[in-house]
């Protein structure tokens, strides 16, 4: 991004005044910056309009505010999850560690009490130290199924959602967690939401406009009510949104198929599909005229990106899209397709609009980046670095890392390594060959090069080794689990 020029408000210069501490390079502001950081479940980055990768996308699916927040934004075209399905991925979110260091490396329902919650501070207790009001909102479990205790302690002054991976799949559920009390939706009765589940191929997944509560709207009511509580003060929000996840309890519900209900070429799953989207997509809208009309969007850094790459299997994929674009595979696979995602950051009056960094960047980027705006040092158990140079508009200041590391164990034992435009993966253990691309040529991963590299290999192996720790589940080793 171009160094952005501060605008005149008023006759008065902005409030954002850059000083750089260089001794630890932070950023020290006038007025320190709100963040709102709104994380899809499973949008992949083809099914994204402005990421232009896929056709269909761009001709069908309607995102108009998401349009708007891509032109006025920064776009980061190197943008990663913190792992390749919800559970692990949310894990490296929430407790700032890379997929070899955290708790959470494979979707499961719960942990041993002797390693989660871990005893270092969570994105919450980070953010409230750097000087935010806390808020969290939606799928906010970082992995499994959590007690609302556990919730509470990830450092949220308030929060509304659900306690697990299952429960949050029902955009119109008979219940809700609002700070550690579970709190009945009335209005979402059995007559209600008679005949509109997907789930048994027999429902419309319409609900109707003005019936029952749908969850995703009731998030951004609580999230605008937030922001207006706490409009004289730093804030951070969390919203975990859960669209465009579907599968049991209740699948894929929309108040109305909107703009698709004429597509005749659409099957009815599709039209559900696609209107979550741009139902998201309005309420992304609500909340930034939320920020404008409290003369606080010049004061907000706005994130909006997804969790893992494309699913397919709750909407039965036909040809009609590409979920991924370019990219091999999707999400459960640690190559680009399960884990590159799209990433758009807007901060007017800072951030350049229109503009692109391609830094490579991971979901377990935020808590440095938090701890920064907040004026607070890193500390030793974040395994990301601060962003906030780049979207200050200072990417000189920008601290560069050496490689991204990941590791999974659904479908297989995996392992890769993004070093600059080197791409390293692992299928099946220690004793496993590794696969090397060259994404400046090859973003799709079809041609291997380890044979032409093995240099190359070998440091990619060390890196694999350095980067894993020992796991009471997991591990590396062949034959064990």
């Amino acid at each position: 991004m171009k160094k952005s020029k501060c605008l005149m408000s008023r006759g008065l210069k902005c409030l954002l005044v850059f000083a750089y501490v260089f001794a630890g390079m932070s950023v020290v502001f006038a007025k320190q910056p709100n963040v709102i950081y709104i994380n899809t479940d499973d949008w992949g980055i083809g099914k994204v309009p402005f990421m232009k990768m896929d056709p269909a996308s761009e001709k069908i699916i309607r995102t108009p505010e998401l349009d708007r927040l891509r032109a006025d934004g920064v776009l980061f075209t190197d943008a990663y999850a913190g792992n390749a399905v919800c559970g692990p991925s949310r894990c490296s979110l929430i407790s700032g560690r890379h997929p070899g260091n955290a708790v959470w490396r494979a979707n499961r329902k719960s942990m041993p009490a002797d390693i989660w919650p871990p005893k270092h501070p969570l994105l919450g207790d980070v953010a409230r130290s750097a000087g935010y009001a806390t808020a969290a909102f939606g799928k906010i479990s970082a992995g499994g199924t959590m007690t609302p205790e556990q919730i509470t302690a990830c450092g949220w002054d308030y929060w509304l959602g659900f306690l697990g991976h299952i429960d949050c799949r029902d955009f119109y559920a008979d219940s809700i967690w609002e700070n550690g009390k579970q709190i009945p939706l009335a209005a979402n009765t059995p007559e209600v939401l008679q005949g509109t589940s997907l789930l048994k191929n027999k429902g419309s997944g319409v609900v109707g406009e003005g019936k029952g509560v749908f969850i995703e709207d009731l998030y951004t009511d609580k999230i605008i009510e937030f922001i207006g509580k706490n409009k004289d003060r730093p804030f951070f929000i969390y919203f975990a949104s859960t669209v465009p996840h579907g599968g049991p309890p209740g699948g894929m519900r929309v108040p109305s198929l909107g703009p698709y209900a004429d597509m005749e070429k659409l099957s009815q799953r599709e039209k559900v599909y696609c209107a979550l989207l741009t139902a998201h997509d309005r309420n992304v809208g609500r909340i930034r005229r939320a920020l404008e009309e409290l003369g606080l969007a010049e004061h907000t850094i706005l994130i909006w990106t997804s969790d893992n790459g494309d699913e397919d299997s709750y909407y039965h994929r036909t040809k009609t899209f590409d979920g991924n674009g370019p990219f091999r595979k999707k999400k459960r696979s640690l190559y680009e397709g399960g884990i590159r995602v799209p990433m758009i950051a807007y901060w007017p009056g800072t951030i350049e609009a229109g503009s692109e960094s391609n830094l490579p960047t991971t979901q377990w980027d935020l808590m440095p980046t938090l701890a920064d705006a907040g004026g607070k040092p890193l500390a030793e158990h974040m395994d990301g670095i601060s962003i906030l140079p780049t979207l200050s508009g200072q990417p000189e200041q920008q601290t560069q890392r050496e490689y991204l590391y990941f590791e999974f164990y659904e479908g297989g034992k995996q392992q890769s390594v993004r070093k600059g435009h080197w791409k390293a993966y692992r299928k099946g253990g220690w004793e496993a060959p590794i696969e090397l691309y060259d994404l400046r040529k090859d973003i799709g991963e079809e041609d291997n090069l380890a044979a032409k590299h093995p240099e190359i290999v070998e440091s990619m192996r060390k890196i694999m080794r350095k980067e894993h720790s020992p796991h009471p589940i997991w591990n590396l080793d062949k034959g064990k689990k």
